[in-house]
């Protein structure tokens, strides 16, 4: 019985961003969703920095404004600034500025939003598990997936528990379980294809009440709300993130004194301001106002050859699909969009039959516009941490002329925010759909049931979408 009205069954791995949206969105479509999450938290402990996005158009569509108003911080653009003038300055060297175009943002229904990554998570959280969600989304925490199944659709928790599905997807990172899966019937492993480049990201989080009124820190955090610090092998970016009446800094540095193979939940073992190296006295002195550091590193990521395994049950999505650099500027908006497609996609069919074929189909469509994204990101840090020398001089010098003359400083990028802004992750999916998908349409016939031996989720509770199943 390929076909059931109550739509399909899905098992999202990870409470990430991807698996969060993919959950409203597949939930939105008719599908029943059972969200597996490892941490016995949202978020995990709370290291974490938050990220910039752009997908406010996507939050918006789904409802999500005045949540999204309330706990976040337009960005207008950033600042330039040099991370070591030489010596021991105590002031970054000023740059330039970089501002987003006002017109095109308002037409694409855009804006970089800048987030603490607990309220980011907490929006999408609420949504999906609202009571008035019909079928609704059950949420487990403290369910630490372990080995994935592709043929039967499996996933086996620590506690020793299995559950079954009609298509299972992978939110759960880069170092995921899933994507491990998936990496391993291409005979790849992440110890032997995921490779460090030599730079790690430590990010931190400082209280805006700690500053004051101390006008020092302004540069870090005021119009246009966003810096960017250029050093050699070495950078830093700051904003703000939070509620209009509670905002935070948000740290990051990149660095090459440390080699710690961290994650976003485990501490930084070398103090932050043993990795900062020579840099300017207010970054030191920003530094040492941050709480508790995580330390990533940035690795050059195994590129899979498919996001879907081979019987074509399974997907990766989010960073296991397409990994980006720790503090990338678009990683959580394609997160947003990946789970906005695989919704979108899914409205058109209750087949179980057809999740192959619509799976390949997400590939398909999401996995250009990523990969030109995620070189973006890559590109970006290296224009960062360019090492000292004549390409540094000249960056410095391009960038200078270019704000003198009235123009942003990275006037290249100019022509491709307008591509970025205005992709619609919904209309590709139902180009898609009317392209290629509607032909098969016909062959569908709605029949009632399920598979034997699947277990009925939404039976699992009837006063409440949340569980723990860490004490099993």
């Amino acid at each position: 019985m390929p076909t059931s009205e109550a739509g399909l069954n899905f098992i999202v791995v990870g409470a990430s961003v991807a698996g969060l949206a993919s959950a409203m969105a597949l939930r939105a479509s008719g599908h029943h969703v059972l969200v597996l999450e490892k941490d016995p938290q949202l978020g995990g402990p709370g290291l974490v920095p938050s990220r910039c996005a752009r997908g406010c158009k996507i939050l918006f569509d789904w409802g999500l404004e005045a949540e999204t108003r309330a706990r976040s911080v337009w960005s207008e653009g950033f600042a330039v600034h040099k991370y070591n003038n030489g010596g021991n300055s105590p002031r970054r060297e000023f740059i330039g500025l970089h501002l987003w175009d006002p017109e095109l943002l308002t037409e694409a229904r855009g804006g970089f939003l800048q987030f603490r990554n607990q309220d980011f998570l907490q929006i999408l959280y609420d949504a999906a598990v609202k009571e008035d969600s019909n079928p609704p989304v059950t949420v487990i925490f403290g369910a630490e997936v372990v080995s994935v199944n592709c043929d039967t659709c499996e996933v086996t928790l620590q506690s020793g528990q299995i559950h079954r599905a009609d298509a299972i997807i992978g939110a759960d990172g880069a170092c995921g379980v899933v994507r491990r899966t998936l990496m391993l019937e291409e005979g790849a492993a992440p110890e032997t294809h995921d490779t460090p480049t030599g730079l790690a990201v430590y990010g931190a989080i400082v209280p805006r009440k700690l500053l004051g009124e101390n006008r020092d820190y302004a540069t870090f955090y005021e119009y246009p709300q966003h810096a960017v610090t250029m050093g050699s092998n070495r950078g830093a970016l700051t904003y703000c993130a939070g509620t209009e009446k509670e905002q935070d800094i948000m740290l990051w540095v990149y660095t090459p004194d440390s080699r710690q193979d961290g994650t976003w939940t485990d501490p930084a073992e070398k103090k932050f301001a043993d990795v900062l190296g020579p840099c300017a006295e207010e970054i030191q002195k920003l530094v040492a106002l941050a709480g508790p550091a995580t330390c990533i590193q940035i690795r050059d990521h195994y590129n899979l050859q498919s996001w879907v395994s081979k019987s074509g049950k399974v997907l990766v999505l989010g960073e296991g699909a397409h990994p980006f650099p720790p503090a990338a500027l678009h990683a959580y908006s394609i997160a947003l969009e990946d789970g906005a497609f695989i919704g979108k996609i899914f409205s058109h069919t209750h087949n179980r039959d057809r999740v192959p074929e619509f799976f390949h189909a997400f590939q398909e469509h999401r996995e250009p516009r990523s990969s030109r994204i995620q070189q973006f990101e890559k590109d970006y840090i290296a224009l960062i941490t360019l090492p000292d020398g004549e390409m540094a001089v000249a960056r410095d010098a391009a960038m200078r002329g270019n704000y003198a003359l009235g123009r942003n400083v990275i006037e290249e990028i100019e022509a491709g925010m307008v591509w970025v802004f205005t992709y619609d992750p919904a209309d590709d999916a139902d180009e898609w759909w009317v392209q290629w998908g509607r032909f098969r349409h016909d062959l569908e016939a709605p029949v009632d049931g399920q598979p034997d031996g699947f277990m009925d989720w939404t039976t699992l509770a009837s006063s409440t979408s949340v569980h723990d199943d860490s004490n099993p």
